[in-house]
């Protein structure tokens, strides 16, 4: 991997840029109804397509469907929203 001076890599400010935009792009493909936030079935479309994505199977139990959006949905509301999704993104990323 080549070195890149400081001044060239991004900032956090940039990261959550990107993150922002990937979560405009999740909202706008499967919050159908134009509510803000993602349903549970909704949400369980995401899982599947983004795991079909990554040549995973895109199948999974009810009970790692339901610890996944557990894992999403901070607040307990029952529905996911953006800034929920932009937590788990960075957590996954590593950020």
């Amino acid at each position: 991997m080549a070195w890149t001076p400081f001044w060239m890599r991004p900032t956090m400010a940039d990261i959550d840029a990107v993150i922002r935009k990937c979560v405009d792009d999740i909202w706008q493909e499967y919050d159908k109804d134009n509510s803000g936030s993602l349903d549970k079935e909704e949400t369980k479309k995401f899982v599947q397509n983004t795991l079909s994505e990554m040549n995973d199977s895109g199948e999974f139990s009810e009970d790692d469907f339901e610890a996944c959006f557990k894992e999403f949905d901070k607040d307990g509301s029952g529905t996911i929203e953006k800034d929920e999704m932009a937590i788990f993104i960075k957590k996954v990323a590593g950020l």
